[in-house]
């Protein structure tokens, strides 16, 4: 019999690239050929096999170290794009990377599909210099972001006396999404319709070739950039945030809210469990949150012991509602979190959850989790239990009225509070007003609160709570003010409980070896020299998401996980379900509530990606909204604080707005020093100190863009003595 090639004998690249991406144990060239029951003489053309698959892109999603054996393989990697670089060439981010790496693409599209943010795809990466950015060359697309475009209409500029034929340009469309640096040409279509000038529009990306300027077709016109509610209907499509739920989603949950939280005494099985439920209605729990809140995930409570505090956080047992692989749990996975913008709220679970049946609204019956916590008087955690259990908010609190009640609460507490009997079942009250609670909970809360952070602080934890603008809107939806939000002690002493809860719950899924997501977040690198010998600041680095346990450098603490906002963060529900798995006594529910582990790495790069993009979402609107409301000041000098420089110019946030803005190095006047080449390095501007009196650099504001929430800015002219 004749021999077949090697090549003809090997697998074809789909059924090799599936076995190789279904475990994570490594292996090398014999043992890919003894699994497919193939001889050991083909080992030179599986390589050449293998090469020509990396060059094609197939092997860039293998788990890390799959292959073993194997050299020479040019190098890929799975990106998603993440926004245009000064050169009009795309960005992207290698999620799987875990330095986070970025990338510079050599192209802007592939196969006339024009790379905008959120398309993932696999690079071909070039070889590290180690001085400049890497760069990729696109292979392949494995997935695009919406092609439809929000943009402003700005008509044709035709040729006259100021602007010559080869000056005048055709109608355009300027992108609302700034990372979408150049304009698109518009096609003619009769069915179109015609926008004022200025007004935003929806308009589909159409294929690019290589040398045009990309087009669109305008489909839909959506009015001014100014019109009330724009600025977070242009966050939220820039950033393609869900805001409609699939109609199967709205149905299940109206049906899983109407499930009666206590079931009747007749009823065989009373809890939602195996467990028998633990009865906190006894317990004058209370919610403490902003004004306008309506998802209240967490209640609180305290008192004194003889050796410290005994403190209990209720968490809503979203669990309950929301079972793994349903229509629900696919959707809020998918949207990773609520986003909460000025004036609008885009909730995570439906309103029949997040504003009802999961709401921990004072009066109501409601299903929790909760940890019981024992604290030193010093702050330390000296133990803790987790339990299932109803709950029945004693009173929906604002920051506010406990910082009232902590002003007027002058007496000192001398007396504990008796502890009720958990397995009773007690007489249902009717909900007490703030009024009626006992004049000591407010006063043991603080005092609960006062050890925790002084745990804190000898933990080696500084507070540095950053500044954050509170924008008010009119009843056009307008904003009239921007003020910096007041950080109240109320709002530390509510952080403080949820710490200590958070703390719990990742050593509860530490103790139990329990699946999870955990929150890590790694040390800043250590400060080093620059040219000029002068120090650098510390990068700051971000928390994030991990399947495997990790130290919180932010919060001095060896493990942490996020607990207490299932309402509102799917990492939460995640952790809510891993740590009921550890209270079942049925092996079949715990098995069904127990995180897939091997696929937490994924879940906990999408919900990184998720609270990104939220947080993008918020800044943009904010930023929109202060366009809009700065337009006024216009030729007006304003103050900013400089928060870094980098090659092209100063970033920069006004002082009246809390808008970051930049301000180009081409802007500065010559004898800033800035044009002086001599100066190999602008490190020695790192803190914009050359330009600050007092901390501040006084800037005109020369133009405002409320589609992209963009200013224009100049140095103040500056005065010279006479």
């Amino acid at each position: 019999m004749q021999k077949r090639s090697g090549a003809a004998a090997l697998p074809d690249p789909a059924a090799l690239r599936t076995f190789l991406e279904a475990d994570r144990t490594p292996v090398s060239p014999p043992d890919i050929l003894r699994a497919f029951g193939l001889p050991t003489h083909l080992k030179a053309a599986l390589r050449t096999h293998l090469h020509a698959m990396a060059v094609a892109g197939d092997l860039a999603l293998l788990p890390p170290g799959r292959l073993k054996g194997v050299t020479g393989l040019p190098e890929t990697a799975r990106a998603i794009i993440t926004r245009m670089g000064r050169n009009g060439l795309p960005l992207a981010h290698l999620p799987d990377d875990p330095r986070g790496s970025t990338v510079g693409l050599v192209t802007p599209h592939l196969d006339g599909n024009l790379f905008i943010p959120g398309d993932e795809l696999i690079l071909r990466l070039r070889p590290a210099t180690g001085r400049t950015r890497r760069e990729g060359r696109p292979i392949r697309l494995l997935s695009t972001a919406s092609r439809q475009i929000a943009a402003v209409f700005q008509p044709a500029n035709s040729a006259s006396e100021e602007n010559s034929p080869s000056e005048a340009r055709p109608d355009q469309l300027i992108p609302c999404d700034r990372r979408l640096t150049r304009p698109l040409n518009i096609v003619p279509d009769a069915a179109s319709p015609r926008p004022a000038p200025g007004d935003v529009v929806l308009a589909d990306l159409l294929p690019t070739q290589d040398g045009l300027p990309p087009q669109a077709r305008i489909c839909t016109v959506l009015g001014p950039a100014t019109a009330p509610g724009m600025p977070a209907t242009l966050s939220l499509l820039t950033h393609t945030v869900p805001t409609d739920f699939p109609a199967a989603v709205e149905e299940e949950a109206c049906r899983v809210a109407q499930m009666p939280v206590v079931p009747d005494a007749s009823d065989a099985a009373p809890a939602p469990s195996s467990e028998r439920l633990t009865d906190l209605r006894s317990l004058p729990l209370v919610t403490i949150d902003d004004a306008t809140a309506e998802d209240f995930d967490d209640a609180i409570w305290a008192e004194r012991t003889a050796d410290g505090f005994r403190l209990i956080i209720a968490i809503a047992d979203v669990a309950h509602y929301v079972a793994p692989g349903s229509p629900l749990d696919a959707e809020a996975r998918k949207r990773g979190n609520s986003v909460y913008l000025p004036g609008r709220v885009v909730p995570m679970l439906p309103p029949a959850l997040s504003a009802g049946v999961c709401s921990l609204k004072p009066g109501d019956d409601r299903l929790c989790l909760f940890t019981e916590l024992a604290i030193t008087p010093t702050g330390q955690i000296r133990s803790g239990k987790l339990g299932r259990g109803i709950m029945r908010s004693a009173a929906r609190l604002t920051y506010q009225d406990v910082q009232q009640a902590l002003e007027n609460a002058t007496t000192p507490d001398q007396t504990a509070s008796p502890q009720p009997d958990f397995n009773s079942s007690p007489a249902l009250a009717p909900n007490a007003p703030f009024s009626t609670l006992p004049t000591d909970l407010m006063r043991t809360l603080q005092a609960a609160a006062l050890a925790l952070q002084a745990d804190a602080i000898a933990r080696g934890v500084l507070s540095q709570p950053e500044e954050e603008y509170r924008i008010t809107l009119d009843e056009d939806g307008q904003p009239v003010d921007f003020s910096l939000r007041e950080r109240l002690p109320a709002h530390d002493l509510v952080a403080s409980f949820m710490i200590a809860a958070n703390r719990f719950a990742a050593e509860e899924l530490i103790r139990h070896n329990a699946p999870g997501l955990f929150r890590v977040h790694p040390a800043p690198p250590a400060p080093s020299g620059d040219r000029t010998g002068g120090p650098r600041q510390p990068a700051r680095m971000q928390a994030r998401y991990a399947a495997s346990p990790g130290r919180h450098y932010g919060l001095a603490v060896e493990h942490y996980a996020h607990f207490t906002s299932p309402i509102r963060r799917y990492a939460d529900l995640v952790t809510h379900r891993a740590l009921l798995a550890t209270l079942e006594r049925d092996a079949r529910i715990a098995a069904s509530l127990q995180p897939d582990r091997a696929d937490l790495p994924a879940l906990a790069e999408h919900l990184q990606l998720t609270e990104r993009r939220a947080a993008s979402a918020v800044q943009t609107c904010q930023d929109r909204l202060a366009a809009i409301f700065l337009t006024p000041f216009i030729g007006h000098t304003l103050q900013a604080h400089v928060t870094a420089a980098t090659r092209s110019g100063l970033a920069v946030t006004l002082t009246k707005t809390g808008t970051p803005s930049f301000l180009s190095f081409l802007a500065l006047p010559d004898d800033s020093g800035m044009h002086d080449d001599s100066l190999p390095m602008r490190s020695d501007l790192s803190s914009g100190t050359r330009f600050l009196n007092s901390g501040l650099l006084p800037v005109v504001l020369t133009a405002t863009h409320p589609a992209q929430g963009t200013l224009t800015l100049a140095p103040a002219p500056r005065r010279h003595a006479s």
